[in-house]
């Protein structure tokens, strides 16, 4: 049952996602146009230039809104199948409460990581096209070797640990994200009305909570900006990355704890 869950769930909305995908690459083909007649071209008040200075700011609205429009869309998905009148069917599935959530959250999480990577892939054929084919040269011409240098000079590890660090942190911050938004509307659909509001405030909540508890650890871990200024990257980036990292992964356990809680005892449907 939980893999036909996880099947419905990902073919319901990918009409939707994909559609966003396609306007996107269409945005992409524009922009990458733009740019390459600007590059031929140059900055000239020609009719052209003109022209491909407008594309390039329809195609950066559109880039943005596109992300966003995904992130609102699956949002407003999570909270039609879960607390509005639809809900009742999502709730008499014969699935755990806990599995329901892990499954829209997971289904949730794997659009969203798709759009990022669409989304740089974008901005990629953007600028490669753009350029006349010259920013993957420019791309694998680029000192890694110095780059890898400077990293571990200025951190103490080297740049492939880089690297995983910044992507996990990543892909950290988007779940982070997601179950942000979902513990709030959790906590919101607890009242009868101005549930949006409610939701808003539980947000800004959880966003309050969040900056006393990361204040709180920096003043125990003794951090201060003259260590910083002073050179002493190393520590700084294990400790406060250690610290963040183990403050996420708290909120993270917290909001879920909430979600399951909040459907299992204290569902309140429209």
């Amino acid at each position: 049952m939980l893999g036909k869950l996880f099947k419905y769930e990902f073919k319901h909305t990918s009409k939707t996602m994909f559609v966003t995908f396609i306007v996107l690459a269409v945005a992409t083909i524009a922009g990458s146009l733009a740019l390459y007649q600007l590059d031929q071209t140059g900055m000239e008040g020609t009719f052209f230039s003109i022209f491909s200075m407008i594309m390039l700011v329809i195609y950066t609205i559109a880039i943005i809104g596109i992300y966003c429009g995904d992130f609102i869309y699956l949002c407003y998905h999570y909270h039609k199948t879960m607390y509005s009148s639809q809900g009742y069917l999502t709730h008499t599935l014969p699935v755990a409460p806990a599995a329901t959530f892990s499954v829209k959250i997971l289904v949730f999480f794997i659009w969203m990581l798709i759009s990022t990577i669409l989304s740089v892939l974008s901005l990629f054929v953007l600028l490669q096209v753009g350029t006349g084919g010259e920013f993957l040269h420019a791309l694998l011409d680029f000192s890694w070797q110095g780059f890898s240098q400077d990293v571990r000079d200025i951190f103490g590890f080297s740049a492939g640990v880089f690297l995983i660090i910044a992507i996990f942190e990543g892909l950290l911050n988007l779940l982070y994200t997601i179950l942000f938004v979902t513990a709030s509307m959790a906590i919101g659909q607890l009242f009868q009305k101005n549930r949006v509001a409610f939701s808003i405030l539980a947000g800004f909540g959880i966003y309050m909570a969040n900056q006393i508890v990361s204040t709180i650890f920096l003043v125990a871990c003794g951090y201060s900006t003259r260590a910083f200024l002073e050179g002493d990257f190393s520590s700084f980036m294990y400790s406060i990355l250690g610290g963040s990292t183990a403050i996420t992964a708290i909120f993270l356990a917290a909001f879920c704890g909430i979600c399951i809680y909040i459907n299992r005892k204290r569902l309140n449907l429209e």
